[in-house]
């Protein structure tokens, strides 16, 4: 759907926070009075921003006092903050900033080269103690595998492509298949409130798309903000049916070439696989077990007998929950 930025009311229904190359460049300074007519749409990445106000950026010192006002409201508002006219010289900028402290060191950044947007991710306790303890589970599995040292984790590393860079909450990759410091993960943890869900499906696509299919795992934790819930899902590439049914009263010919069918056979879609919520107040698990393949994580077949795949049943997954909750109440 198409968006826009309602300018009166300085929220975002959509982006057009980087000048056409068709129209007059909007200046910084003009930037409060952004106009559909002269700005490109941004809309994929708005999903799940909807209401988040947006900020043009202009020094570091007032990047960081938005940061810190988003601290205070962190009970009630949204983790994401949104930058316009962010280029890659200012994101440089920025992460040197964040380097030396001059801007909290927690904030996640994702930024879209095409539109000189950056959009933060300001994360909570509750943020980051889902995925470093669910990271620490997956640790104690390696260890009874012998496979500590293969199994390395990058915690929010950036990547980088020719549109977007990418920081994660946690990420993994196998070190003897993918030993190089630009390798992809092949595993990557995303976390949120449960309001920002849609939010974490799109940074499932985007790990799984711009790795062009080196990332094989998303695991998203949604975390209720008032209720004691966990939804966690699982996202990886699935192909696109080469051959989808073709309806009856459909226009495309019955007798269609079979190769303008097939053409899409080895396209690969982000997919949800699995969806399972944990309430801790009733006590109940839906969706379990969770499985993380193991040629998925690292690449190869397991070796019996102490290889296997990562098997999280309903009683692991309700444990799970209940020591999170106790550790940030």
């Amino acid at each position: 759907m198409a968006t826009y930025v309602d300018g009166s009311h300085g929220k975002v229904s959509s982006f057009y926070c980087r000048p056409s190359t068709t129209t007059t460049t909007t200046t910084p300074s003009a930037s409060a009075n952004i106009s559909p007519t002269t700005m490109p749409t941004f809309s994929r990445a708005s999903e799940g921003l909807e209401g988040v106000p947006i900020r043009t950026f202009t020094t570091i010192n007032n990047m960081q006092r938005a940061i810190d006002l988003k601290k205070l409201k962190a009970s009630k508002a949204s983790p994401y903050l949104i930058f316009c006219l962010v280029t890659t010289g200012n994101l440089l900028q920025i992460e040197r900033a964040r380097e030396s402290g001059k801007i909290d060191r927690a904030v996640r950044m994702t930024h879209y080269v095409d539109w000189d947007i950056l959009i933060l991710k300001v994360p909570m306790v509750e943020h980051e103690a889902v995925h470093r303890n669910f990271s620490k589970v997956l640790v104690a599995g390696v260890l009874g595998m012998g496979l500590l040292w293969e199994f390395f984790e990058l915690g929010a590393t950036k990547f980088k492509t020719p549109r977007v860079s990418k920081e994660g909450d946690s990420a993994i990759k196998p070190l003897s298949m993918r030993p190089h410091e630009a390798d992809w993960p092949t595993i990557v943890l995303e976390s949120g409130w449960s309001e920002s869900l849609t939010k974490l499906r799109q940074d499932a696509r985007i790990w799984l798309e711009d790795s062009r299919g080196d990332v094989k795992i998303v695991l998203l934790f949604s975390i209720g903000r008032t209720a004691r819930t966990i939804i966690i899902e699982k996202w990886e590439n699935c192909p696109v049916p080469a051959n989808p049914p073709v309806p009856a009263n459909s226009p495309v010919p019955a007798n269609m070439p079979a190769t303008r069918l097939t053409t899409r056979a080895a396209a690969q879609t982000p997919t949800q696989i699995q969806a399972i919520t944990i309430d801790s107040n009733s006590n109940t698990v839906d969706g379990a077990p969770l499985t993380l393949e193991f040629r998925k994580i690292f690449l190869r077949q397991v070796i019996p007998p102490l290889e296997h795949d990562f098997t999280f049943t309903a009683q692991d997954l309700s444990v799970f929950a209940t020591n999170f909750w106790a550790g940030v109440q």
